[in-house]
């Protein structure tokens, strides 16, 4: 079986999350684990073989995501805001899809958002 895409799903398969292309979706897995050996916390991912992507329990993966978000807003640091941009982005737009969300730090956010609808548009569910 060639795989094409790396479909993020619940674990009951009730909704995919996101669907992106193989090497988009490895990538993000990747990126969460480091971010998860860097927050301490589980990601709330775990490969799946069957379906060739991750299931996404999503009560760890809003813990997660809510994490890096504080961190986010935590630092006024330009790199780490820039390193944790555009993954927070497409956590949340998962988080969003499985009817999740975070509690928000608005003044803290430094413009975080303003790209949100863009990655919505941009990232197939199916």
């Amino acid at each position: 079986m060639v795989l094409v895409s790396y479909p993020f799903e619940t674990p009951d398969r009730s909704c995919t999350l996101w669907d992106p292309a193989l090497r988009v979706g490895q990538t993000y897995v990747a990126l969460a684990q480091e971010f998860g050996r860097m927050t301490g916390l589980p990601t709330g991912l775990t490969e799946n073989e069957q379906i060739g992507g991750s299931d996404v329990e999503l009560a760890e993966f809003q813990r997660f995501t809510q994490a890096l978000y504080d961190q986010y807003c935590s630092t006024n640091s330009f790199v780490l805001h820039g390193l944790l941009r555009g993954f927070l982005l497409t956590s949340i737009v998962m988080l969003e899809r499985g009817g999740g969300s975070l509690t928000r730090h608005l003044e803290r956010e430094d413009g975080l958002l303003d790209d949100l609808d863009a990655y919505v548009r941009y990232m197939p569910a199916d």
